[in-house]
């Protein structure tokens, strides 16, 4: 009796192959993690906070991982355009994202339809709390936060504000600023900028007249005696001490405070979030790092995994509650 021999074809055979081996090739990725450059997607434009904060950590990571960092600025949709590119690309550790509490809280928060939810991304670390300010140029004629108020109530329609688009940081202390205020938002003109710095160069150039905006943005003007701020949250600062607290102008509630963080795709492999976590704890503990944050203006504040999830939660929830109270997003 003849033995009938059934041949597959070669396509067939090929797929059996890698289908066996995928889960052993992917180990091996695993664990040569990172043997790469590795892209660390930024939100805003160039020279804003979030983009410092990312240059900061792309400068002294390499150190403790072993790949250069390379920043890639993605700014628009408050933040959205670069959180949407980071829920699409490879969960392979290649692509990482520096958060910060517009993309990461507010945006979702103040626009329900997004194509995503805050919570897909794989939460890494929190490194850095950024204080805020209102800021003016030092030639506008308001001296406090009070002056600032009354001639806005005077004058409807005539002034405006920057922000880095609806649900940024910026708007949401603009506008609860203006609720505590009991000023009308439509008697304001917003004009959205890419980066906290766009705005202090507008601002500069009498494009905009103030601005609710992080510490670090305007810090260099500040220092110069270009700008001048009004008041401060949710602290008085180390380096400006005589500028007061909006609580202290009386003004409480006003205290809308950014932060920044690293996130990953979605269902990272946990061989290599504890990579990131091992080597950015290392960061958050570098004398190096954290003397640059401080000179930014900023304030290390390093959150685990969990702990920074349970962080941007209550965040999100709490900021949908003022969206809603605020009528955005409707």
């Amino acid at each position: 009796m003849k033995r009938r021999i059934c041949w597959l074809p070669r396509t067939v055979i090929t797929f059996f192959v890698v289908f066996l081996l995928t889960p052993t090739m992917a180990l091996t990725q695993e664990k040569d993690y990172p043997k790469e450059p590795i892209t660390l997607l930024v939100p805003f434009g160039a020279g804003g906070a979030t983009d410092l904060a990312a240059r900061a950590v792309a400068r002294f990571l390499p150190n403790y991982m072993g790949q250069p960092l390379v920043v890639m600025n993605k700014p628009g949709a408050g933040g959205a355009l670069a959180m949407e590119s980071l829920i699409r690309s490879k969960a392979d550790g290649y692509t990482m994202m520096m958060a910060a509490i517009a993309t990461n809280t507010l945006t979702p928060a103040f626009t329900p339809r997004l194509p995503f939810k805050y919570d897909e991304i794989t939460f890494i670390c929190r490194t850095q709390l950024n204080p805020a300010v209102l800021v003016v140029r030092a030639d506008a004629p308001w001296k406090t936060l009070a002056d600032l108020v009354a001639d806005i109530k005077r004058n409807p329609g005539k002034y405006i504000y920057g922000t880095s688009g609806m649900g940024s940081m910026h708007n949401l202390g603009a506008c609860k600023f203006f609720k505590v205020a009991g000023i009308d938002p439509k008697s304001v003109t917003m004009i959205p900028f890419n980066s906290g710095q766009e705005q202090v160069v507008a601002m500069m150039g009498g494009n905009i007249h103030f601005s609710y905006i992080n510490l670090v943005e305007a810090l260099a003007q500040l220092k110069a005696a270009r700008l001048r701020a009004l008041a401060a949250a949710p602290n008085r600062l180390e380096a400006f001490p005589g500028v007061p607290t909006f609580a202290e102008s009386g003004y409480a509630e006003v205290d809308v405070m950014g932060w920044r963080g690293v996130v990953g795709p979605p269902q990272l492999p946990e061989s290599i979030v504890k990579t990131w976590v091992q080597a950015m704890e290392k960061v958050c503990q570098d004398k190096g790092w954290i003397e640059t944050a401080v000179k930014l203006g900023d304030l290390p504040a390093y959150l685990g995994p969990k702990e920074f999830k349970t962080f941007v939660t209550n965040e999100y929830n709490e900021a949908k509650t003022l969206a809603e109270s605020l009528g955005i997003g409707k």
